[in-house]
């Protein structure tokens, strides 16, 4: 277990840490996720559930560990002792959603309802929840935690990171590509029941499995700030 947070995920943007999860955890969130496919916020193909948005809502054992004494102990190294978790997400690949996802950082966060605010930027709605593109400042005070339900390696789509490049702020289109060319990514293999930190600006993707099987990840955001002009985060 990592002592400082903080002191791991400054450099690199990213740390792992391992057996996170035990074995009866991970049953148990396996369970809680199989009974939602009746909601909107689930994304299926096939039959096969790869995606599901809003889980701290749908998901009452998940935002219980999401606030646990656990996650928090890490959490706040890096936020403070007011972070708490803002959204929760789960993804899926399998060999009937075996989707990529290019390099990118993840620039959006969930609100209650819109209001517009300077610096809030390209409002879209989705599952009825609306998403918004807030200020570079807000982002760099966010930390994520993907809790790992299976092995991922190469072969699943496992997570491409380019260490570092958190500290460069909101990139555009062509400066994560100059910054590929310049910077060698690393692949970020992780054992079922490890969990993996990472900020939200790092620049990250993943690719198509060789050989696609589940690759089940819950992902938990986390915020200390209160956002301006009465906005709400709409997990919080």
């Amino acid at each position: 277990m990592i002592k400082n947070l903080q002191a791991e995920i400054d450099e690199p943007g990213f740390a792992k840490v391992s057996s996170f999860l035990s074995e009866n955890q991970i049953e148990k969130l396996i369970l809680y996720l199989s009974k939602l496919k009746v909601y909107s916020a689930v994304r299926e193909k096939n039959g096969a559930t790869y995606g599901i948005r809003n889980l701290l809502n749908l998901v009452p054992e998940v935002k219980k560990l999401a606030e646990s004494e656990k996650v928090k102990g890490l959490i706040t190294d890096v936020l403070g002792e007011n972070a708490k978790p803002v959204r929760a997400i789960f993804f899926d690949k399998t060999p009937d959603a075996n989707w990529k996802v290019p390099f990118h950082q993840d620039l959006t966060i969930t609100v209650r309802e819109k209001r517009e605010t300077e610096g809030f930027t390209a409002w879209t709605k989705k599952a009825e929840i609306h998403h918004v593109q807030p200020p570079v400042s807000i982002l760099e005070k966010m930390i994520a935690l993907r809790l790992h339900i299976d092995d991922a390696d190469e072969t699943n789509g496992a997570l491409k990171v380019i260490p570092e490049s958190h500290k460069n702020g909101r990139l555009s289109a062509d400066e994560i590509q100059n910054l590929l060319k310049a910077n060698k990514s690393e692949l970020c293999g992780i054992k079922r029941g490890e969990a993996f930190f990472m900020r939200p600006l790092l620049v990250h993707a993943s690719s198509k499995g060789t050989n696609p099987k589940h690759r089940r990840v819950i992902h938990i955001e986390y915020s200390a700030e209160n956002l301006p002009n009465g906005l709400e985060f709409y997990g919080s």
